[in-house]
């Protein structure tokens, strides 16, 4: 499971996940399938950490949208989220 965490963008990383509020994981497959549809970077991998800004958190966001698949629900609840508080996301691997 890659575990999606929201963070604010002017908090450092690594930060405490004892701070942070869980956003959602995603499963391999899901994972596989954003880097398809060109929503996760290709030189991402799922067992490595990664952050993204709030402005990419949106402009993800749009490019879900306009996909509109239900396969990315579980991506897209996370994103809207993070816009709704204004954070980005921060993911780490296991």
């Amino acid at each position: 499971m890659l575990d999606f965490y929201f963070i604010d963008d002017e908090q450092p990383s690594p930060y405490p996940l004892t701070h942070l509020e869980y956003a959602g994981g995603l499963e391999d497959h899901e994972f596989n399938q954003a880097q398809h549809a060109d929503i996760i970077e290709e030189d991402l991998s799922f067992f490595d950490d990664f952050r993204w800004s709030s402005s990419q958190v949106k402009q993800k966001s749009a490019q879900l949208h306009s996909i509109k698949s239900k396969q990315f629900a579980t991506l897209q609840k996370m994103l809207l989220r993070a816009i709704e508080l204004n954070y980005g996301v921060i993911a780490f691997g296991d």
